[in-house]
Order: structure tokens, then sequence, then C-alpha cells
């Protein structure tokens, strides 16, 4: 996308999420802040699917918060049974597990907030470049773009009536990176089944390899996109791979052969 008028270019990203005709489009210097601008207007309290919170994590009256399960079924079960034990206005939750790939399923996570009187905000950093996102069928009520997904400040896209007009400017981003030029030639299903390949393909080396393991939220999770964090044993945190559209396997075994020449130095040592 190139930097033309602010209208042109919300118009632009609306069109990208299948936004609803009445919905908005703002920008914010970063993610906190994009969140901020739909938390403000909302009636009520908050309640947020933390993938990286331990199940120990006690409830404080300003962050409600619900962990990931032990699996994703029982994940969105916690999230209805918190939501009907006491109600919210507004649920927070990531459309992809950042450290480890795994893809929530949206419309179910949508319907779970509407009917319980809530709606839903999704931080879709890891996801627009890799798997289609539609506002309007997948009932998603806000959806917030930073980090990967937009080269500068954040953006909000989702109702209008909790989100408040405003005159800033189209910043200087280019919002079409590489991998989501070709996810538009290519199509999100080849994108899918590109990225399922490249761990397939990664899921048989590392089970060749001493010392590494690949780590996994959950085991029930239909889809995952190309995000894998790998236990190496002497280290007390897990590396994370990354590849997309544009990432072959020679790309991939090179993030793969660099870790394992990690390990086999430090064994040596």
């Amino acid at each position: 996308m190139t930097n033309t008028s602010t209208s042109d270019f919300r118009e632009e990203i609306a069109r990208f999420v299948k936004a609803r005709p009445t919905d908005r489009v703002l920008f914010a210097p970063d993610y906190a802040e994009a969140v901020a601008l739909v938390a403000a207007a909302a009636p009520g309290e908050i309640l947020t699917l933390d993938l990286t919170a331990d199940l120990a994590t006690t409830e404080a009256p300003s962050r409600r918060v619900v962990p990931a399960q032990i699996d994703l079924t029982t994940t969105l079960a916690a999230v209805d049974s918190e939501l009907a034990r006491r109600p919210a206005a507004l649920v927070i939750v990531p459309a992809v597990a950042s450290a480890t790939g795994e893809v929530l399923p949206l419309p179910t996570l949508a319907a779970i907030a509407h009917r319980r009187g809530a709606r839903l905000l999704v931080d879709g950093s890891d996801i627009v470049s890799r798997r289609a996102v539609n506002l309007t069928s997948h009932g998603i009520d806000y959806l917030v773009l930073s980090g990967p997904s937009v080269a500068g400040p954040a953006v909000v896209v989702g109702r209008s009536d909790w989100l408040a007009e405003s005159d800033d400017a189209a910043p200087e981003i280019n919002i079409v990176l590489p991998p989501r030029q070709l996810v538009s030639d290519l199509g999100y299903e080849w994108v899918g089944l590109h990225e399922q390949a490249c761990s397939d393909w990664l899921d048989a080396e590392i089970d060749r390899l001493p010392g590494i393991r690949r780590l996994h939220l959950w085991t029930d999770a239909r889809d995952r996109v190309g995000i894998a964090s790998v236990a190496v044993s002497g280290h007390r945190r897990p590396v994370v791979l990354r590849w997309d559209a544009g990432t072959g396997i020679d790309e991939l075994a090179r993030q793969l052969n660099s870790l394992a020449e990690n390990v086999f130095e430090q064994e040596k040592s």
C-alpha cells in the first residue's frame, strides 16, 4: 500500500480485513494504545485470554485473566465459564499463540463472547499475513494490527460506537510487506499448505537431533502458523523459529542448523 490520503488508507485496511460498512479504522502509537482506544469505551469489565499466564494466576480487580488450559477445548470452556461466572463487556484474545503458532478459533470465541453479552477484541498481528481474517463473517468486533503486520504504529478496526472520531493523519507506513504481497498473489490456502509443509519438515528434522524438542501449547489445535518454539537442552529459554509464505526450506534449514550448531558447541564444552 502506498501512502495516499488518510481516507484511502483507512478504506484499504477495512477492505483487507473485510470490515463492516459502519466500522471505523483508527491509528495508535502502539498495540497497548490501540487496545486502550477500545477499552476506554467498554461499559464494564475486561477479560483477557492470556496464553503466557500461569494457571495459578490470581485475579486482580483491574485485570481479569483466563490462562491457557491443558488443551484448546478446555481453554474455550474456561473463557465461557468465566464470563458466565461474572459478565464482562470486552474479551481480549490473541489470534495466534505467539510462541508456538497455534491458531485460535476466532468465530467460536466471538460466539462465546456475544452469547455472554461481551464484545471480542482480537490481536491480529501474527495472523493477517497468514490466514484470511473477516471481521464480518467471523463476528470479530475489534481487530488490532501491530508489530510484524504493520511497520510502524498500530491500527484498530471495529465497531464505531466504541471508537471516537479522530482527525489523525495516515502514518508513514507501508502495510503491505513482501509476505503479504505473496498472499495476494498465491492465496491463503497456498500459504497454509506451505507453512504446514515446512512444519512437517521441521518436525522430522527435530526428531533426528538429540537435545532438541519442539514445544506445543495444545495438542488439539487444528491449525498452526509458521512459528515454533524449540526447547534446547541446557538452555533456560526456548529458541523461536519463524517462517511464512516467503520462507523456503533452505532458510528454515539454516535456522535449524544454527540452532543445532549451538547445541553441539555447548555439548563439546
